[in-house]
């Protein structure tokens, strides 16, 4: 049965892009994020962020961005509320859009598999700064 959910490694690329186009937007490192301590304040936040992010853009269940940042499902359901929540803040609500539109551009490059020879996705990302920076992404997808 077939509903619209993405399933096994496309939640896996899903989450891998989500914690890397986060992370470097709010500066921590994805290993911070994915620790399971809570840790620093700004992390914990960076976390939330793109555990709503998963959930919101790419359309992941609860469960699969709990499983993909190792958390449980109320958890994530407290990150999204709590996200939600903030975006009353219109600078907050901005970065949030701008994220969302980046995260957005990377799934339609997936679903095109726009592949360079060397196997990896090359992906042009702008910061809040404007200044450009370049990842590579290998799709399991």
């Amino acid at each position: 049965m077939c509903d619209g959910q993405p399933r096994g490694e496309a939640v896996e690329w899903h989450a891998f892009v989500t914690r890397r186009v986060v992370a470097g937007e709010f500066g921590v490192s994805e290993k911070e994020m994915m620790t399971e301590r809570r840790g620093a304040k700004d992390v914990a936040f960076a976390r939330q962020v793109a555990m709503y992010m998963a959930h919101v853009v790419f359309q992941l269940t609860y469960d699969q961005v709990g499983d993909a940042f190792r958390r449980e499902r109320t958890t994530v359901a407290h990150a999204c509320g709590r996200i939600e929540d903030s975006r009353d803040d219109p600078v907050l609500d901005e970065k949030l859009n701008r994220l969302e539109d980046r995260l957005k551009g990377l799934e339609r490059l997936r679903r095109g598999r726009i592949i360079r020879r060397s196997g990896r996705l090359k992906v042009i990302l702008q910061n809040v700064s404007d200044q450009g920076r370049e990842i590579y992404i290998s799709p399991r997808v």
